[in-house]
């Protein structure tokens, strides 16, 4: 019974919008974590924390410990499995799928 309603919790909350939906050019938390799949999969370790031109740290940048950083980029690769475009460099920003909530619930 808790694992139903675990289960029905999440779906629950899948089905509502999250903080910055559709408020550019942040877009809000959720598009934080997905950005930062999006840079430790993409980016070599070396430019994770530094300012490049791959990497705008005044957008959404990388702020947490190394451990956290290494999570994302486990989250990013197996984003990158179900679908390269969620985690592309620069052309994902603001890019949002249902099913992609899910991983944060």
């Amino acid at each position: 019974m808790p694992i139903i309603g675990a289960i029905l919790i999440r779906w629950c909350v899948s089905l509502h919008s999250y903080s910055g939906s559709n408020k550019p050019p942040l877009y809000g938390d959720y598009e934080a974590q997905r950005h930062w799949m999006e840079v430790t999969y993409n980016l070599p370790l070396s430019d994770w924390y530094h300012n490049t031109t791959n990497n705008d740290l005044m957008y959404w940048g990388l702020d947490y410990p190394p451990l956290t950083a290494y999570h994302s980029y486990l989250c990013g690769w197996v984003a990158s499995l179900v679908n390269p475009n969620y985690v592309a460099l620069h052309s994902s920003r603001g890019n949002v799928r249902h099913l992609e909530k899910l991983r944060t619930v």
